[in-house]
């Protein structure tokens, strides 16, 4: 299954449990790193994307750094999957692997 099937998969089960996809809202994209400087390297790219940032430490043995890069979009399964593309290339860019995407139903 490509990731595009498996985020339209995803986005239908929401949809069919009563989730409106049709409104704008925050689409927070989850990436993974060993350490702060690959973190924060990531960061500093993906707020020159136009993304919203945040680091995070967490205790955990391996890829201690959480970033989730933020944007406000249609949670369609072309709109996640373009944006989940471009920065899991640029996480990997910077050492780092994605760790899944969310928002808030409304």
């Amino acid at each position: 299954m490509s990731i595009s099937d498996e985020n339209a998969a995803i986005l239908s089960g929401i949809e069919a449990d009563g989730g409106n996809l049709g409104s704008p809202r925050r689409v927070d994209f989850a990436h993974v790193f060993p350490e702060r400087r690959a973190a924060a390297g990531f960061a500093k790219a993906a707020t020159r994307d136009g993304f919203h940032v945040g680091i995070e430490e967490v205790d955990r043995e391996n890829r201690r750094w959480d970033v989730i890069a933020s944007k406000t979009m249609i949670p369609s399964a072309e709109n996640i999957t373009s944006v989940e593309e471009r920065l899991g290339g640029m996480a990997q860019e910077h050492g780092g692997i994605p760790d899944g995407w969310g928002f808030e139903r409304i």
